[in-house]
């Protein structure tokens, strides 16, 4: 199920509740009464998501080796292991990155991810702490809002 398709509920007590109208509709769909099968899967934390993509924009910003935020993250996926072996047309295998969309990610291996490109970033290309680094991009993220 993708994002798109996914549908948002609170938990009240030990009851499920639709969180909006499109869950609602949801629900609708499905005979009173009738037994589903439910996937459960915590939702990501946006501001999580804008830190991450920020970070990547300063990086980007303070160096001359990747043109745009896509082309950093693709490095950071590689170098980070967030890949997958591919095999061309005439037996080339390849290592391609992964995606780290909402779907493809929940929040705890999201924040892996992130906390391990934080340090990559921070030590390898910017020679600065994490702690500078994250603090430049909280700066940024303030101005911002």
């Amino acid at each position: 199920m993708s994002d798109i398709e996914g549908r948002c509920f609170l938990r009240r007590g030990n009851s499920l509740v639709a969180a909006d109208f499109a869950a609602e509709e949801f629900l609708a769909e499905i005979g009173e009464g009738r037994e589903v099968i439910v996937s459960v899967r915590k939702a990501r934390n946006p501001a999580h998501h804008r830190f991450f993509f920020a970070m990547l924009r300063k990086v980007v910003s303070n160096t001359d080796d990747w043109q745009d935020e896509d082309e950093l993250l693709d490095a950071v996926k590689l170098a980070t292991g967030h890949s997958e072996r591919r095999m061309t047309l005439d037996g080339n295998v390849y290592l391609a990155p992964r995606s780290i969309n909402f779907a493809a990610m929940d929040e705890g291996a999201f924040t892996r991810f992130r906390r391990r490109a934080c340090f990559l970033l921070a030590t390898k290309v910017l020679g600065c702490s994490v702690e500078e680094l994250m603090g430049e991009v909280d700066q940024t993220q303030r101005r911002a809002a």
